[in-house]
């Protein structure tokens, strides 16, 4: 039987005195100084703490109840994502009492956070284990219904990812097995816990049995990397933002000794920065996973053997554990056959127990019971002979230009290929390229960018607009933030566009 993550007296008897947590305090500041602490929690005391975070807050609700001859009902509890003890804690208590968990970006304006506890009525707000009792309505869920995500963590999307215990179960023990995660393992948080796949990490080391050390620095700071080398981290995650960093860092430079395995999912990594980490990772002896994954599959999808990297930078590789993937024609909808029609494009489809139960557009959505366990990811892509998927693109990444198809991520790494470091977006006949600054050497005008991209399309240079932008914004997640695009403009620039 399969221990779930959030069962932590069940994880006490079996990891008793063994870390669970570690947090790095502050005791006292001089100045510029500080003198810090270690504290470490260890499974038992987790499962201790966890007990009394579910009188907590089981006590808020009877304060809530106390005029109502009801029993205790499930109620929604929005948490503030932070990477500390009280967090995860009563994040584990309210799974346990059947709750339903609600993260959100701890650097949420209140305006924006009011709107979203307004709209959704949510119940109670916890912030680093400080209950908050809001709205007394009474929400009619579906008895499977464990957490919702929103589709946009940074943003606070009106949509949000209906997700089950099974699962959240499901996809915690598929990649427990895929990356073979030991009780001996260690892990540092890299990722906010609104976004799934930072909130995925937590769940399946403690499922094993690992080491969490929970930590709000960013990995260009000082003091991530003072973590990072006292508490001898095997196991580091990021997204694409992630190892772009860390490659600037440079990978010979930074202590990296105690790794065990280095793992990239939430994006596409580009493969010539897929070459180079296997490629480090292969002369010191390191494991590099490439995943794939989407929150409305809980959190990953996809993994690529790391023996097959040199050969294949490109890929995402096959299913994981209990999932199945396989394409479809954009057109007829047709089932494509991989072995017969060796790389056919086509959207990548997915089924497994790990598919969201569905989407919640509002509190009455929330009732809803589980669709079937299939998705269309929206993903455009290939497989080989060996059954192994490249993604190319998306359909939302895809526009029309005078009726022919165009591929707005070919026309980013088309513009790689010039050394140009570049954001394109844009809708039907007419493509937006973002071009950063800094990459451009002796920038040529506006009008000359559009006819180099024109002429990479075939297309009249009327149907592209270019821009010159300081920085790519990026969201919390470490993906790039489409929709600050305009706002990135230089104006000066912005003018000159038609020359």
């Amino acid at each position: 039987m399969r221990t779930p993550f959030w069962h932590t007296s069940q994880l006490a008897q079996q990891y008793q005195t063994s870390t669970a947590l570690i947090v790095n305090e502050i005791e006292a500041e001089y100045g510029e100084n500080s003198r810090k602490s270690v504290k470490k929690i260890n499974y038992q005391q987790l499962d201790s703490l966890v007990e009394q975070a579910k009188l907590h807050i089981i006590h808020a609700q009877k304060v809530q109840e106390q005029n109502k001859n009801t029993a205790q009902v499930r109620q929604l509890l929005m948490f503030v994502a932070q990477h500390t003890v009280n967090s995860i804690v009563y994040y584990l208590a309210a799974l346990q009492l059947k709750q339903v968990v609600w993260w959100i970006d701890k650097d949420f304006s209140n305006e924006k956070r009011k709107k979203i506890l307004k709209n959704y009525r949510v119940n109670l707000l916890i912030d680093d284990g400080k209950i908050t009792q809001l709205d007394e309505f009474e929400h009619q869920f579906h008895p499977e219904l464990s957490l919702l995500v929103s589709t946009s963590g940074s943003t606070g999307s009106s949509s949000l990812v209906r997700l089950s215990s099974q699962n959240l179960q499901s996809n915690c023990h598929a990649i427990c097995h895929t990356l073979a995660i030991k009780a001996s393992d260690s892990v540092i948080t890299t990722l906010p816990l609104q976004y799934c796949f930072g909130l995925s990490i937590i769940h399946t080391h403690l499922c094993k049995g690992a080491s969490i050390v929970l930590n709000e620095h960013g990995l260009l700071t000082r003091e991530f990397w003072q973590s990072f080398k006292k508490h001898q981290i095997n196991c580091l995650y990021g997204v694409p933002f992630s190892f772009d960093m860390l490659l600037k860092l440079n990978l010979a430079r930074i202590p990296l000794q105690s790794l065990r395995y280095l793992a990239v999912a939430g994006g596409k990594l580009a493969p010539d920065k897929v070459t180079k980490i296997y490629q480090w990772c292969k002369q010191h002896n390191k494991l590099f996973f490439v995943m794939y994954g989407q929150t409305e599959a809980t959190a990953r999808i996809s993994i690529l053997a790391p023996e097959k990297l040199q050969e294949k930078p490109n890929a995402i590789g096959q299913a994981i554990k209990g999932g199945k993937l396989w394409l479809e024609d954009i057109d007829t909808g047709e089932v494509i056959d991989s072995f017969s029609q060796n790389n056919k494009i086509g959207e990548l489809c997915y089924s497994g127990e790990n598919v969201m139960m569905g989407l919640a557009n509002n509190i009455t959505d929330f009732k809803l019971p589980a669709q079937e366990q299939e998705l269309h990811t929206g993903d455009i892509a290939t497989c080989d002979r060996e059954g192994d998927f490249t993604i190319i693109g998306r359909l939302k990444r895809f526009i029309k230009v005078i009726g022919q198809r165009i591929n707005l991520d070919e026309v980013e790494a088309f513009l790689q290929s010039k050394n140009i470091q570049a954001v394109c977006c844009g809708k039907d006949d007419l493509i937006e390229c973002y071009l950063l600054c800094s990459s451009l050497g002796e920038p040529l005008s506006l009008v000359e960018y559009q006819q180099v991209v024109a002429k990479f399309l075939n297309i009249h240079s009327r149907y592209c607009q270019c821009f010159i932008i300081n920085e790519v914004p990026h969201l919390s997640s470490g993906k790039v933030d489409y929709q600050s695009l305009s706002a990135m403009v230089d104006t000066t620039t912005a003018k000159r566009r038609n020359g």
